[in-house]
């Protein structure tokens, strides 16, 4: 990490915090996943691990559990690097809309649906 940040071009910055925001997923350090994911969301370059849709439910999920109500609308559901590929995922939309318009009935069954994922 201090030899990245030291002499690293930004594509291997971007590829480092891919592998950091999945780690931290993996030890449910959720906010530091969020914070990692979201700020690769427009350099996205990894895909030795992933595809970008997969890495977008990533960054989807991680921020719907650690982010409050402000950051998660700035970010994710107003974030138009998201919302381009959220056409392509009707559940991921489905699921962070109804939450964002207070549609609980509506989060619950995507939730539902989403669980298949995790």
């Amino acid at each position: 990490k201090e030899l990245i940040e030291l002499g690293g071009d930004w594509d291997r910055r971007t590829r480092l915090k891919v592998y950091s925001g999945l780690y931290a997923m993996s030890v449910r350090n959720f906010q530091e996943a969020a914070e990692n994911f979201l700020d690769t969301v427009s350099t996205f370059t990894s895909y030795e691990l992933m595809d970008y849709h997969t890495f977008i439910k990533y960054a989807i999920i991680s921020s719907m559990l650690a982010l409050d109500r402000k950051d998660l609308t700035k970010k994710v559901v107003e974030g138009a690097d998201i919302n381009e590929v959220l056409h392509d995922l009707p559940l991921f939309k489905n699921f962070i809309y109804s939450l964002y318009n207070a549609q609980y009935a509506d989060f619950f069954v995507a939730l539902a649906e989403i669980e298949g994922f995790l």
